[in-house]
């Protein structure tokens, strides 16, 4: 069985549409993050929060050091880190879906 050339081409353009919205990796986002809390969010483009992320970060790290009292406050910094980057990761692939989904809408 053959495939017609536009079947074939309808094939190519979903495939292109599929790659397309694929968003941003939810397990390199989280592993960025495991290591250095907000660089997952910085993966996925959500600025601010990976600078709020760092800053806090920061913050925790220097609370343990000189005052030792931020462990806790950097254990939580740490794991709101991860799932904030994998909320991120999630919204990625909807924000992409969203432009594609607009741009078609305008071409037709």
């Amino acid at each position: 069985m053959t495939l017609t050339t536009e079947e074939k081409r309808r094939i190519l353009e979903e495939e292109k549409l599929r790659r397309q919205i694929k968003g941003k990796s939810v397990v390199v986002s989280v592993i960025l993050s495991f290591f250095i809390p907000g660089l997952g969010d910085l993966y996925c483009g959500s600025w601010i929060k990976a600078l709020i992320f760092f800053a806090l970060d920061i913050l925790s790290f220097i609370l343990v050091f000189v005052m030792g009292i931020g462990s806790f406050l950097y254990v939580v910094v740490w794991i709101c880190g991860l799932i904030s980057a994998w909320l991120s990761a999630n919204k990625s692939e909807k924000r992409k879906i969203k432009k594609i989904d607009k741009s078609l809408a305008q071409e037709s």
